[in-house]
């Protein structure tokens, strides 16, 4: 009955860890449209090209998200440079596959661009989680 307990408040736990990270992927999700939008529309920046420096302030801002409110504990610690960047090593191949189907909807499929990018970004969700829960954000 204990150990049914513990595993009960363990999955509640990752349940809600998971439901936060879900959340701050969805802000992510919107800084990177909004930013791709007016890189490609506002600045005339080609969406394949538009993609890599949205991509970035999607990190950068999921990164620092995370750090504050999906794993608590992290904030405990002083943010670095070597943090944010395992944090986006953690999220490459996630993130490629997201870069590489995007690519593949619009350029081959001929796809719009939020579509595209909404696909794209739920096929990389899964991935980005297990990588920074086990690795840059993994309890001490």
């Amino acid at each position: 009955m204990r150990g049914r307990m513990i595993a009960g408040r363990l999955s509640g736990r990752h349940a809600l860890q998971m439901a936060r990270f879900l959340l701050v992927g969805a802000v992510g999700f919107v800084v990177d449209a909004t930013a791709l939008l007016l890189l490609t529309h506002g600045l005339g920046v080609s969406p394949v090209w538009g993609r890599i420096p949205s991509l970035l302030i999607a990190i950068t801002t999921t990164w620092w998200l995370h750090r504050h409110f999906t794993f608590v504990w992290a904030r405990h610690a002083k943010p670095s440079a070597r943090e944010w960047l395992r944090f986006a090593l953690a999220n490459a191949v996630g993130n490629g596959a997201n870069l590489a189907l995007y690519w593949l909807l619009i350029g081959w499929f001929g796809w719009g661009i939020l579509i595209a990018l909404t696909v794209a970004s739920v096929v990389a969700a899964g991935i980005n989680y297990g990588m920074t829960a086990r690795w840059v954000f993994r309890r001490a």
